[in-house]
């Protein structure tokens, strides 16, 4: 039966797609705590890194007609390292649409306050209740519910972010209502140089 073959090759390809995001997390989280990624801090307007982020998961919001608002004050700047300030509102960004309601909206905020850095990403979506988002940080978690049994997740994005933000003397935070939204709350302070 073609319509039944079709049905097998689009679960294989999910699962695959899953198999590739998990691999790729399991990577950064192994060259973060190694440390043998080589880290090049630069001053980084994170206002475009936020951009990026928002245009890689347009063509997945716009299927469901989720809006992106991006709202900062000047220039945010952050003496960081490119590539994991690119996994920060990456996954940021992404879980916000993942986890939001059709029709949907992710708003991202960003504010240089003296000597950090506030990400704030919120979403109108699915939500969590607070026992949930305590075991959140922790790495294979994944929230299991009705609301979340389609979605797919390799349970590491949010450890990652959480050793990503220990790297930058910060730290990140949740704020979530069920049926309603979830916030996240993420602080950065300037990197020092790296020496050669």
């Amino acid at each position: 039966d073609p319509k039944m073959m079709e049905q097998i090759v689009q679960r294989c390809l999910v699962r695959t797609e899953y198999m590739r995001k998990m691999i790729a997390d399991l990577l950064d989280l192994t060259r973060i705590e190694s440390g043998e990624k080589k880290r090049e801090m630069v001053e980084i307007d994170l206002a475009i890194e936020a951009r990026n982020a928002i245009e890689t998961m347009t063509p997945d919001a716009s299927k469901r007609g989720i809006s992106f608002e991006l709202h900062r004050e000047g220039p945010v700047t952050l003496l960081a390292d490119r590539a994991e300030m690119n996994i920060v509102l990456n996954n940021l960004v992404s879980n916000a649409v993942k986890y939001n309601k059709d029709g949907g909206r992710v708003d991202i905020a960003l504010k240089r306050e003296a000597d950090h850095v506030e990400v704030r990403v919120a979403d109108t979506g699915i939500g969590m209740s607070k026992e949930e988002s305590a075991r959140l940080f922790n790495e294979f978690v994944r929230i299991k519910n009705a609301r979340t049994k389609d979605i797919l997740g390799s349970g590491l994005g949010l450890s990652i972010l959480k050793k990503i933000a220990a790297l930058y003397n910060g730290d990140i935070s949740v704020d979530s209502t069920p049926d309603v939204g979830t916030t996240f709350t993420i602080t950065l302070k300037d990197a020092a140089p790296v020496k050669d």
